[in-house]
């Protein structure tokens, strides 16, 4: 049986041929950790990164460590590179999905708004890039997540699609539900929840 210091230098001999992916596991876990220290001194949303939520930064942090974690047996670029590509893809494929849903039709758009709908789509399709080096693949819950999804987005719109920033309905509601604040924030959440984990069933 090993000795521990050897086991110990081992171990960080393998970190040290992997800078790439321990870098990417020291930052995924500071995306996980600040904002579950935020959410135990009363702070839903982070000030210094332009209010956005907490809950964001910890899917984004934990796709970036499923990322390398899947990708133990690749090349310490592969592993970095593949787990880049959910993270971002995940963040904007929800911002473009938002974005389109203001406006139904993208050639509505006014053309500030337009090219920003532009570069999100581009960077939520390079999940693409995954699936056509065969580091990605569709399973049932891919299925049953995109499905709980687009029912959830759909029922969204219906109800008025309600906004966060001020809690008024962005449409006339088909469906009349009296949403609170919270309320709001559970939907939301939640359908960006169920996206995250249709981008972590993708890995093998």
């Amino acid at each position: 049986m090993e000795d521990n210091p050897n086991r110990l230098m081992k171990t960080f001999e393998k970190l040290l041929s992997r800078p790439l992916s321990c870098l990417t596991g020291v930052f995924a876990a500071l995306l996980i950790f600040i904002p579950l220290y935020q959410r135990t001194i009363g702070n839903v949303f982070i000030e210094e990164l332009n209010y956005v939520d907490g809950t964001t930064l910890i899917m984004v942090g934990i796709l970036l460590l499923r990322g390398i974690v899947s990708r133990i047996q690749d090349t310490d670029l592969q592993a970095f590179s593949i787990a880049i590509i959910s993270a971002l893809s995940f963040v904007f494929t929800f911002e473009a999905i938002y974005k389109l849903s203001f406006y139904a039709f993208p050639w509505r758009m006014p053309p500030g708004e337009l090219r920003e709908f532009v570069i999100q789509v581009g960077i939520a399709l390079t999940v693409l890039t995954g699936f056509a080096f065969d580091k990605f693949r569709v399973t049932k819950l891919t299925w049953i997540f995109g499905f709980v999804f687009v029912a959830g987005w759909i029922f969204w719109l219906m109800v008025g699609f309600p906004q966060l920033n001020d809690g008024e309905n962005f449409y006339p509601a088909f469906v009349k539900v009296q949403f609170s604040w919270d309320l709001i924030y559970v939907l939301n959440r939640a359908l960006k929840i169920v996206l995250f984990l249709i981008f972590y069933s993708f890995y093998k």
